[in-house]
């Protein structure tokens, strides 16, 4: 009970009354909820919440007493939880998107002298696999941006030379190296992994 009084003392996040979505294919979840921890932004730890990351409105969700609250990238430093293949996924929420000038849940892919971040998110579009006359079907689509962050300055990743050249600086020599001996694919989220491992080492 002492972690519930401690969502009540930061503002227990913004109740939710229903799901906006029903008329929406698949989930505007990231993946569906699961056992997970939030962090607070004065550093304290919530543990035993059932969370999930709501990739359309970039909110933390989670389920206390029936009800369904929300945290923006604004209110909580970052969450855990168990990911469907057994991984811990960290997220944080402590950079502002380039892309965007606003700070989202980005997840921790690597950590060292590159650090590499994912930001896993959903947009809504129209399902092209909807029978004719059924007008205004949507479908939520999942989205991926890759960000790289170097001395405390955050880049979106972008698989061309002179965008590489500005990240990496003089570690840009090594990638065309490395992305030949390990046969890397750097438009693959895996890959990019491997790259940034080989360039931390």
């Amino acid at each position: 009970m002492a972690q519930l009084s401690v969502l009540r003392d930061t503002g227990t996040g913004s109740p939710i009354m229903s799901n906006p979505y029903n008329e929406v294919k698949g989930s505007q979840y990231i993946e569906e909820f699961r056992s997970g921890t939030l962090l607070l932004p004065n550093g304290q730890i919530v543990e035993g919440l059932q969370i999930a990351l709501n990739g359309y409105e970039n909110t933390v969700e989670y389920k206390m007493n029936g009800s369904l609250f929300a945290y923006s990238a604004d209110k909580l430093a970052g969450f855990t939880y168990v990911n469907n293949r057994g991984e811990i996924a960290e997220y944080t929420s402590e950079f502002v998107i380039p892309t965007l000038n606003k700070k989202r849940f980005i997840r921790t892919l690597e950590k060292g002298k590159y650090s590499l971040y994912s930001h896993d998110y959903k947009i809504m579009t129209d399902d092209a696999a909807a029978t004719y006359g059924a007008q205004g079907a949507k479908v939520f689509q999942t989205l991926e941006d890759l960000f790289v962050v170097k001395g405390g300055e955050i880049y979106l990743f972008k698989n061309r030379s002179k965008d590489l050249q500005r990240i990496f600086g003089e570690d840009f020599e090594k990638i065309s190296q490395l992305e030949k001996n390990l046969k890397l694919n750097l438009k693959e989220t895996n890959d990019v992994r491997i790259l940034i491992r080989a360039l931390n080492q």
